[in-house]
């Protein structure tokens, strides 16, 4: 395994820092269409599905914070 260049620890010390989760769908959105450009189309596919479970994993957070009455299963 390769040692992280200076970009990509600043990278990790951003999403370390507590950047929101609409961020860090955005960026793991677009790691997926720079990973497909690159032709890298399975890892892309793991970055698209990656987004799309932080999507559902934030609305059902939302839905239980709403508490009881507002949360439909």
């Amino acid at each position: 395994m390769r040692e992280l260049d200076e970009e990509e620890r600043e990278i990790l010390r951003m999403l370390d820092s507590g950047i929101s989760t609409r961020d860090l769908i955005m960026i793991v959105r677009d790691l997926g269409d720079v990973l497909r450009q690159q032709g890298y189309v399975i890892q892309a596919n793991v970055a698209e599905l990656a987004a799309d479970r932080l999507i559902h994993l934030d609305v059902r957070l939302k839905a239980l914070l709403a508490g009881p009455a507002d949360y439909q299963s």
